[in-house]
């Protein structure tokens, strides 16, 4: 296991540079370009050269100096507060997302025939068809619908803050992610359940209720953890757009803002290279973060992996 969590790791630097680097070229050629479609922009803009640039960027490493925004403030300062925004949101919608899609598809697993159930093939076959942006549309519209027509503001649609404002993003971030975790444990239950060792199991007296939640469900506990790690790569992926559409202030937002500079003349200063840089190295080493989690909790709770990891080191070793 220690062997296994150092050669991941040793990854990380090198690959963060290269994401940093390409973060930084691409607001370095970019940007220039952006900036140009502005009006009251004139003049023409000649480009130093790129690794010079780059070289003196990471020399202020050391003095914690990553950069700074378009607006003077401290790129790792920005990145803290707006991610501290995301990470609530995405910590919440992922956490419900795992206890109702491991419920669902516990639930949708019966004795009487042992498949999946149709309603949850119906029901993961909708939400997998269905994009986040597009859900999130559909109960903006339908709530300001209300709002104009109905009653009234009943839950708020648009806004930052850690109340009411909450459900609609949260929502709209569960939705593919709960249907594909019970997806998953659905189906590899149903498989597990087929095994020899469960029928002997209730041969022996225990019921299926007990064989199928204590035993089977431990078993195929690495596929769900994979269904989960994919579900968290989904989410961080979706809070550009999500953000954005529920105006929530988080760095999916911030990010998206920045992609999309040409939406204000203002915003045409937005895109300096340490914020792409610093963006684009902070979603990578998120995404890496949860595999490795992912992997090393699958190993920890998976006997049958870390038996595979022994044998491939002895071989290795012989």
């Amino acid at each position: 296991m220690i062997r296994f969590s150092l050669r991941r790791i040793l990854i990380f630097p090198f690959v963060l540079l290269l994401a940093n680097f390409i973060g930084f070229a691409f607001a370095f050629y970019v940007a220039p370009v952006v900036a140009t479609s502005n009006p009251y922009a004139g003049g023409n803009f000649t480009l130093p050269p790129l690794f010079p640039e780059y070289l003196d960027y990471l020399s202020k490493f050391a003095q914690m100096d990553f950069g700074n925004i378009y607006n003077g403030e401290p790129v790792q300062v920005t990145i803290f507060r707006l991610g501290v925004n995301s990470l609530g949101l995405a910590a919440i919608a992922l956490t419900s997302s795992i206890l109702l899609g491991i419920f669902l598809g516990r639930l949708a697993v019966r004795r009487d025939r042992l498949k999946v159930s149709a309603w949850l093939t119906i029901l993961a076959t909708m939400g997998l068809a269905s994009p986040g942006f597009y859900i999130a549309m559909l109960l903006i519209t339908v709530f300001l619908l209300l709002t104009i027509y109905g009653p009234g503001v009943l839950i708020p649609f648009q806004g930052f803050g850690w109340d009411a404002h909450l459900v609609l993003p949260s929502l709209v971030l569960m939705a593919q992610p709960t249907v594909k975790i019970a997806q998953v444990t659905g189906s590899a239950l149903v498989d597990e359940l087929q095994k020899p060792y469960v029928k002997a199991g209730i041969s022996l007296g225990h019921t299926f209720s007990a064989m199928k939640n204590r035993f089977a469900f431990r078993s195929v506990a690495v596929p769900v953890l994979q269904a989960i790690a994919y579900s968290a790569r989904l989410m961080v992926a979706e809070l550009i757009i999500i953000e954005r559409l529920f105006n929530w202030h988080g760095l999916g937002r911030f990010t998206g803002m920045v992609l999309d500079p040409t939406s204000g003349f203002s915003r045409a200063a937005m895109m300096t290279p340490p914020t792409m840089a610093a963006l684009l190295t902070t979603l990578v080493l998120v995404f890496l973060f949860i595999d490795f989690a992912a992997a090393l909790i699958a190993r920890a709770v998976d006997p049958r992996l870390r038996a595979d990891m022994h044998t491939e080191i002895g071989e290795a070793a012989g």
